[in-house]
């Protein structure tokens, strides 16, 4: 026993002494410029690429038989140019050399300290690392199966200070990774591994950049290309210094196998300043042509408190509460160049909105949508009026230059919403936007007690932007309409009717001032408020005959029929047909309405009935089948009615010099016999004359009295 026990302390100390004499003998016996040549020919010999190594090259023997070198590159791929693919500042390898007597490797620490990496992608798709890695994968797998060695262990990997640059000129892609780290637990005992990593990622080509931290514990089976991260943390710090914000991402585990090309998240949550987001994701063909599918949901959090907390400006709403509140949640699908959302619900303040949306080619989008809110004010949601534009119809420039390049169809359903000031219930509206052209339709809705349905086109493709409209209402409350629209009740009823108008203009005055069409309005049962018809024609007459005004009366007409009919040319409003059944009276008459003004001025007639109520009115008997001219003047929400009383008595004075002639309308022949036809146009001609002779004297002393009240006035 004690014979084997100095053998082998004797083998032991032979041993020793070797790796001794091995560790001073060998910088001796071999020179190092010759181990770089035959280093450097291996690495020719295996992948045709030239290696230099330009600083010192040491080795040690014991405990570890290792190797340092300094100043290293390798050679580009054919093609590529003459940069170097990759330098290394000072890379150091070793191999436990006590385990290589039992047939087992044991590699330390691997350190890269300055490394630089350059990757490239010509514009033939074609790279620089493909004939780094193309040899046989399968004689590779049988020669180390079939190797000497039963462990291969490295204590870790510790990457400092290295910076890769991708560059893809296919795609124009560039980014470039400077002051990466990374530092690893051993690989190789089959026990999972701590992993860190910083770097900073630059897109040159976007001119973003973002400071990425990574920490995780690795479970690698290098062989199944099979990898797990359990408690995988991620951050990333973007923007400039003053305004950067930090994104984190939590996983429990995430599993990845590149040979089968999945990828599983069972897990995840994001934190971006106020927001928090959580669900699960899965893929497929990761490494040709992913494609994904998973969850999302956002916890409730505030829009406006988001934008703060991101340096964003936040807009400023009509209804200062708005953008207080929202919450998401969908599920998501998608590939390379498609994203679909479905299940999609959206809280926005008191809105709920559900439906699905689609976008397709990235580059240049297609959006799809099919969406349904339950009410919604979306006047909520604009700028506040200016109290100096109050009383002023604003002039807003249509959105021409963002129709550009838009592609967008979809469909919305409301159950109740607000817009521009209008109330719509149950309503449909379809969208889509091509070619630089907007249309809206179908469009369709409850408007206030009956319906309304149109077809609104915005043409955005010429140098001239070009507005077409096509819309119906029919039984609507029109007072409630009028009261929303222009916060005015002058006129209720119950409306029908249309408008078909085409304009031209890059603002919206100057689409006013160009329109061209038609339109129509009926209105039943109902009243004109701020005015009252009768009562100004018996005031009028009171103060022709020198009576007292009649007693004050509310400022009210009440109609049991009115319509409007017309054409409109460059902004304007000519009323081809316009009437009205007042009580008493039945009204005729035509005029113009200004849009782009908002003036109107028109021209009527109204025809007193000989009621029996009207011979208990003093004033009111007088007028009875009499013919009343009277005019409407001034803006649309404030207009005034004068009554034409110089017409008014040229028609009677006319009337009673034709009697006085004996050619009034309704005077016979001396027998009572009908008149001939020679006698009716011999009549019909003195009738003429007269009229004409009266007017022009008429015509004539108004205009003589008006010369005197001038030449009075100067």
């Amino acid at each position: 026993m004690k014979r084997l026990l100095k053998i082998l302390l004797g083998l032991a100390a032979a041993i020793v002494l070797l790796l001794v004499l091995a560790a001073v003998l060998l910088p001796v016996i071999y020179d190092t410029d010759d181990l770089k040549q035959a280093i450097s020919g291996e690495i020719y010999k295996q992948t045709g690429r030239e290696l230099k190594i330009a600083g010192e090259l040491d080795f040690s023997v014991f405990p570890w038989l290792a190797v340092e070198v300094n100043d290293l590159s390798l050679g580009n791929s054919p093609g590529f140019g003459d940069q170097p693919q990759a330098k290394i500042g000072e890379a150091r390898a070793g191999v436990a050399l006590l385990p290589l007597l039992r047939k087992q490797i044991s590699i330390d620490e691997i350190t890269l300290n300055g490394l630089e990496l350059n990757l490239a992608v010509n514009d033939k798709g074609q790279n620089n690392w493909d004939d780094l890695t193309s040899g046989d994968e399968s004689s590779a797998q049988e020669s180390t199966e079939a190797s000497i060695f039963s462990s291969r262990r490295i204590a870790g990997l510790n990457v400092r200070d290295a910076r890769i640059e991708f560059i893809d000129h296919l795609s124009n892609a560039h980014y470039r990774l400077t002051e990466f780290s990374m530092k690893t637990g051993a690989l190789g005992d089959d026990k999972p591994l701590p992993v860190e990593l910083n770097t900073l990622l630059e897109d040159v080509t976007a001119g973003t950049r973002a400071d990425i931290g990574l920490e995780t514990t690795a479970s690698i089976d290098f062989a199944a290309r099979q990898y797990t991260l359990d408690d995988f943390e991620l951050s990333m710090v973007f923007g400039a210094a003053e305004q950067s914000q930090m994104i984190r991402i939590f996983a429990p585990r995430l599993d990845m196998d590149l040979a089968g090309q999945t990828l599983r998240l069972q897990e995840y949550r994001v934190e971006l300043a106020e927001l928090s987001a959580a669900g699960s994701l899965n893929a497929e063909k990761i490494l040709d042509n992913p494609t994904f599918n998973g969850t999302l949901s956002v916890k409730e959090f505030s829009p406006r408190e988001l934008m703060q907390s991101l340096k964003m400006e936040v807009p400023v709403t009509a209804d200062p509460s708005a953008l207080q509140r929202a919450g998401l949640s969908t599920t998501l699908s998608g590939n390379s160049s498609e994203l679909s959302l479905g299940d999609f619900a959206l809280e926005l303040d008191q809105s709920r909105l559900a439906g699905d949306i689609s976008v397709r080619n990235f580059d240049r989008p297609h959006i799809g949508f099919t969406l349904a809110v339950d009410e919604i004010d979306l006047d909520r949601y604009l700028e506040p009026a200016s109290s100096q534009d109050s009383g002023a119809t604003e002039d807003v420039a249509l959105p021409q230059e963002d129709l550009q390049g838009q592609s967008v169809q979809g469909q919305l359903k409301a159950g109740l919403l607000r817009m521009a000031g209008l109330e719509f219930s149950d309503a449909e509206v379809g969208v889509a936007i091509a070619n630089g052209k907007l249309r809206l339709h179908p469009l369709s809705a409850g408007f206030y007690g009956g319906s309304y349905s149109g077809d609104i086109t915005l043409d955005g493709s010429g140098a001239i932007p070009m507005v077409s409209l096509d819309e119906k209402v029919d039984s609507i409350a029109f007072r409630r309409l009028i009261s929303d629209l222009v916060d005015n009740e002058s006129i209720s009823g119950t409306a029908r009717g249309h408008v078909r108008l085409t304009g031209r203009g890059k603002t919206s005055g100057e689409v006013l001032g160009s329109l061209q069409g038609d339109l129509g309005l009926t209105l039943a049962e109902g009243a004109l408020e701020g005015i009252n018809i009768w009562y100004e024609i018996r005031r009028g007459m009171a103060l022709y005959k020198g009576l007292p005004a009649p007693e004050p009366e509310p400022k009210r007409t009440v109609f049991s029929r009115m319509q409007v009919a017309g054409t409109v040319k460059d902004g304007v409003v000519d009323t081809r047909e316009l009437s009205g059944e007042l009580p008493f009276l039945t009204v005729r008459g035509k005029g113009a309405v200004d849009l782009a003004r908002s003036q109107l001025d028109l021209a009527m007639v109204a025809q007193v009935s000989s009621s029996p109520e009207l011979s208990r009115d003093p004033l009111g008997s007088e007028l009875g089948g009499k013919k009343l001219p009277f005019r409407i003047t001034g803006p649309l929400d404030a207009p005034s009615l004068s009554v034409d009383w110089e017409a008014l008595l040229k028609g009677q004075a006319t009337e009673l010099l034709l009697d006085k002639l004996g050619l009034g309308s309704n005077e016979a022949t001396p027998d009572g016999a009908a008149k001939t036809p020679q006698e009716e146009t011999s009549k019909d001609q003195l009738q003429e004359t007269a009229k004409s002779a009266l007017s022009k004297l008429l015509g004539g002393k108004s205009r003589d009295k008006d010369k005197e009240k001038e030449d009075g006035g100067k």
